[in-house]
């Protein structure tokens, strides 16, 4: 999530979308982010999904631990 500066409605909708039909289907979830929110939607988004999700807090090696985490490294 660097570089983040919001949603758009359209964005919500497609998001909510993709949430629906794949709810089941994700076991992992990884978050990058570089401000204190973007770790709390960590939190925020758990009840939402099944997945296991885990946050990272973004520094030049965060997509690697990511990545590692989610079982591609």
């Amino acid at each position: 999530m660097t570089g983040f500066h919001g949603w758009t409605v359209g964005s919500v909708w497609d998001d909510t979308k993709f949430a629906m039909l794949h709810f089941r289907d994700i076991d992992r979830l990884a978050m990058v982010g570089e401000k204190k929110w973007q770790e709390g939607m960590a939190t925020f988004c758990k009840p939402f999904t099944k997945a296991t999700i885990q946050y990272f807090e973004y520094d030049s090696e965060a997509e690697a631990r990511a990545r590692e985490w989610l079982g591609e490294g």
